[in-house]
């Protein structure tokens, strides 16, 4: 039986790390990964013609945003300038480096420029020094000064790559290949392209506003049509033997690139407070740390106020929409990185980043601080591990230390994530630590150039951190573990809400179990490498009580690690042939057949769950755009102290999006005496007049408010508060009351003010 496909980090001279016998007849199948400036994981390197291209893109970029500036078109200048903030901003010093595969600088040139932003952002904001369109420039200058340096350099190179392609043209096999233009890799990439059409083709004709059956309902079958030929793109590049980089990447993104088109909002409600946090870092030209824990981590807040007043863009909404649009595919370049550190095989290398985009549908990726801290933390493991040494017989063998280079990358990524969310660093720590142990990571205090940062910043915002640190929490590992239970439900669960994530839970476990059994299998020191930094992330549950979210935060850092191991556990075809010789019928279906029909199961099953996991709840997830205006035009007329009731959960409602949100304040329904008992003798008039009169009477303030929606109706009933009946009969009630009057209605929102005229309530 031939050991699974999972090679240690880098050993100078050695093909893997052989620790027994079994492992060194199988050594030939193992590959050490190797550094960044070489091929990884058999990934393409970057050529001169090529990086040449690349810096006049960027170049191309500048000058159509100058164009747009100069002549005021600003839909054409948000998207340039944003596109450099976002993905081109890293471009220019990573030319400087030199040779390059190419899954290395895709990821390091999204990463560095999100950190660049956010550094940038961040000291404008903290010292109130905000000057964005002079910060802009003086980046733009320094931009094309590197640019400059390194197109001299590829230009030399460029020339030299050409004598060398003329001189192989002039052979047939190398005329040939130059001439053929339908090589494997474009026909995949023809492919992928023809699915993505379909798939924002059927995005664009779906309904506005969320549905009770999501979006997988609402999209017609182009949309599923799409999909097919992305995963069809997947297999065939398993069969033609290229890279499947192209379909892999697509459909990290594909979800959510649909939700962006079809809704035109972000798809999770806690985004809005996060915008709250840019609007009033733009509004008061930098934050306030003193005033709460968003404000003290508001590095990426700061970075994105920086963006939106560059690129002119009025409502950051529309950066937390696209959000995911960007980040779900560089998180899949991050675990493909850290993969190619590990397993041999570039199949293998997507395979495992497949694995881990499709199972984690439990972390919805929106606009958040902590997506972000996700992929900085993956680019610093992936950049962390070193190559071994072997040393004498009998020893462990010396360790070679990283660069300054990845040091300095490190430290700048430590910095950025240290500024932008309070858990990610701690959680980044304990990986390199175990790391550290098992002997990969060196020097030793790489660590600390992670947790230094986190732990001066903590210190210097402990006014606002402390009030979320409770000493009793620590140690108690298993009432940490244990997540809250709502206590205001009072009705089943619906089968939706409990697929939703029951269903993307179940299939975490069998990652689990699958990795655990690739550690049995392989026996070897950097199997349990991998296993323990998996479950490292489980130290969260040793110092605080973080509820659900710490049981998602810990999932999320797990899965990168377990997804590289079930990769690794991946069959060859030459085995399965073997185990099977002995099966008259075998020979009708070749070893290749069966890993390709196992793929396309895999496939199918994962996306299937990944698109009823991140779409099934969008009826309660999703911010609607009626209610969105509602609330615009609450937080844009209401007096300061205003108050309003929110009749049904506060979850559902996309409350503090403006700079205003510490003036005005929201109440959820828990907060006004709970929900009504499930009895079908409900009474809707009579709670409405309970619900204003504990208003009123016990949360005074300068002008009172009420919003009707149906996403909390919806959330209600999902969760079991109150059914989606009695919360219409609520909504009947409040539009027949005397005591509210309407001043904004929409498709599926609501907003009423309470009649000053009208006589106490008795």
């Amino acid at each position: 039986m031939k050991s699974p496909q999972l090679t240690a980090p880098p050993v100078d001279g050695v093909a893997g790390e052989i620790s027994s016998p079994r492992t060194l007849r199988h050594a030939g199948s193992l590959r050490a990964p190797t550094g960044l400036g070489l091929r990884a994981g058999g990934q393409v390197l970057l050529t001169a013609r090529a990086r040449l291209w690349i810096a006049a893109t960027v170049l191309m970029t500048l000058l159509i945003a100058a164009v747009a500036t100069v002549f005021d078109l600003g839909p054409l200048r948000t998207v340039t300038v944003s596109l450099f903030l976002l993905v081109e901003l890293g471009i220019a010093p990573l030319l400087l480096i030199g040779r390059m595969s190419v899954l290395w600088f895709a990821l390091l040139s999204v990463v560095t420029s999100l950190a660049t932003t956010t550094s940038i952002g961040f000291m404008m904001s903290v010292t109130h020094l905000w000057y964005p369109v002079e910060a802009l420039g003086i980046v733009i200058t320094v931009t094309i000064l590197l640019l400059a340096l390194s197109f001299r350099r590829d230009l030399v190179l460029a020339r030299g790559e050409g004598r060398e392609t003329d001189r192989a043209a002039r052979t047939p096999i190398g005329q040939a290949f130059l001439v053929s233009f339908l090589t494997p890799a474009r026909l995949i990439a023809a492919g992928t392209t023809v699915g993505l059409i379909l798939v924002i083709v059927a995005a664009a004709s779906a309904p506005g506003n969320p549905s009770p059956g999501g979006l997988f309902r609402a999209l017609g079958p182009a949309w599923y049509l799409g999909l097919g030929v992305i995963v069809l793109c997947v297999v065939g590049a398993y069969r033609l033997r290229t890279s499947p980089v192209v379909p892999i990447v697509t459909l990290s993104a594909v979800v959510v690139l649909s939700q962006a088109i079809a809704y035109g909002t972000p798809a999770v409600m806690s985004a809005a407070r996060h915008i709250g946090i840019v609007s009033y870092i733009r509004a008061n030209q930098g934050a306030q740390p003193e005033l709460d824990i968003y404000q003290a981590w508001s590095g990426l807040f700061a970075g994105i106020a920086w963006l939106c007043d560059a690129a002119g863009i009025a409502d950051p909404i529309g950066v937390a929409t696209w959000w995911p649009v960007l980040l779900s595919p560089a998180l899949t370049l991050g675990v493909a990185a850290l993969a190619s550190r590990w397993l041999s095989g570039p199949f293998r290398i997507w395979f495992a980043a497949v694995v881990f985009t499709l199972t984690s549908t439990l972390n919805i990726i929106y606009f958040s601080p902590q997506s972000v801290g996700l992929l900085f933390s993956l680019t610093i493991f992936a950049l962390a591990v070193v190559p071994r040494r072997i040393g004498k017989r009998g020893s462990f063998g010396q360790m070679r230390p990283l660069g300054y280079g990845r040091l300095g990358l490190i430290f700048l990524l430590s910095c950025a994530m240290a500024v932008s969310h309070q858990i990610s660093p701690y959680l980044t720590v304990a990986g390199l630590v175990v790391l550290a142990l098992f002997g990969y990571v060196r020097p030793w205090w790489t660590s600390l150039l992670v947790l230094a940062p986190a732990l001066g910043w903590a210190a210097l915002n402990w006014g606002v951190l402390g009030r979320f640190i409770f000493l009793g929490a620590i140690g108690r590992f298993w009432e940490n573990l244990q997540p809250p239970e709502h206590t205001f439900t009072q009705l089943p669960i619906p089968l939706v809400t409990k697929l939703t994530f029951y269903g993307p839970a179940l299939f975490l476990v069998i990652v689990g179990v699958l990795a655990i059994i690739c550690v049995v299998r392989v026996r070897t020191r950097y199997a349990f490498a991998l296993l323990a930094a998996a479950a490292s992330s489980v130290s969260l549950f040793a110092v605080t009580n973080y509820g659900q979210e710490g049981v998602f935060r810990v999932s999320l850092f797990a899965a990168p690690w377990l997804a590289i191991l079930v990769a690794g556990l991946a069959w060859r075809g030459r085995g399965v042939a073997n185990r099977h010789r002995g099966n008259r019928w075998w020979p009708l279906w070749p070893a290749r057949t069966w890993t390709t029909a196992g793929l396309s199961v895999t496939l199918v099953a994962l996306l299937g769950m990944n698109v009823y996991g991140q779409t099934a709840l969008d009826w309660n997830r999703v911010m609607a755009r009626d209610t969105v205006e509602a609330l615009d035009v609450y937080e844009a007329t209401a007096p300061d102290g205003a108050m309003m009731m929110l009749t049904g959960t506060g979850n559902a409602t996309p409350q503090g999006g403006s700079a205003r949100y510490l003036s005005l304040g929201y109440l959820s329904r828990e907060a006004l005496g709970g929900y009504p008992s499930g009895s079908a003798d409900y009474d809707a008039d009579a709670d409405v007049v309970l619900l204003t009169k504990s208003l009123v009477t016990n949360w005074p303030a300068t002008r009172h408010y009420a919003l009707v929606s149906e996403s909390i109706g919806a959330y209600d009933e999902r969760y079991g508060f109150q059914s989606y009946a009695h919360y219409q009969d609520l909504s009947a009630a409040m539009a027949a009351s005397r005591l509210w009057v309407p001043i904004f209605t929409g498709e599926t929102t609501t907003l009423y003010q309470l009649r000053t005229s009208e006589a106490p309530i008795s």
